[in-house]
């Protein structure tokens, strides 16, 4: 089987299957005391589980509030990590695999934040959409972040209208909206 076409069984298998969910999230940078700042938790049907702001134990890098835009005073009535922890672990319960795009650094920041109120993560499937779909796409048109398409490209790629870049729901919602055209065999543009 090619590569395009296991990455579409793969998507086949995420819109088909119970148990999963897609996530997203938005930090205060990127480096290895950064935290959760903003987390969005669908279901494959595009359902909120869970969207919420989370007030950091750390100061917010300004590179990463050029991005997302959230400051400290969005995030000064926002609930601590261990009050959406314990919301977000009811969703790791009942999930048998997260699927989110560059689940490696999702997956990172999510325990580096737990790690800091002394919660352990518990262990669960991710999978990465990022990955998959350079396998669907092959290599970028062009050199880009350690070769894999930015979401943004990716869903450009696909003829997908973004639905708001950098806040995790809009983010969780391209990442679902991108598994279901692979899904689908959707057609690559240029």
């Amino acid at each position: 089987m090619d590569r395009r076409r296991r990455a579409q069984a793969w998507a086949q298998a995420i819109c088909s299957s119970s148990g999963v969910v897609i996530l997203d999230t938005e930090t205060t940078g990127i480096g290895s005391q950064d935290q959760v700042i903003e987390l969005a938790v669908l279901d494959t049907h595009g359902n909120v589980l869970l969207e919420t702001l989370v007030k950091p134990s750390c100061p917010i890098d300004p590179a990463a509030l050029r991005v997302h835009g959230l400051s400290e005073a969005h995030l000064a009535h926002a609930p601590e990590w261990p009050v959406v922890y314990r919301e977000l672990r009811v969703i790791f319960d009942r999930a048998r695999l997260i699927v989110t795009y560059n689940a490696p650094f999702d997956r990172r920041l999510i325990e580096q934040t737990c790690r800091c109120y002394g919660l352990r993560l518990p262990d669960l499937s991710w999978d990465c959409a990022m990955r998959r779909f350079a396998e669907y796409a092959g290599p970028p048109p062009t050199e880009s972040w350690r070769n894999y398409h930015r979401l943004s490209e990716a869903l450009q790629r696909l003829g997908i209208p973004h639905p708001g870049a950098h806040r995790a729901a809009a983010d969780a919602e391209a990442c679902r909206r991108l598994v279901r055209a692979m899904a689908a065999g959707q057609p690559l543009r240029f």
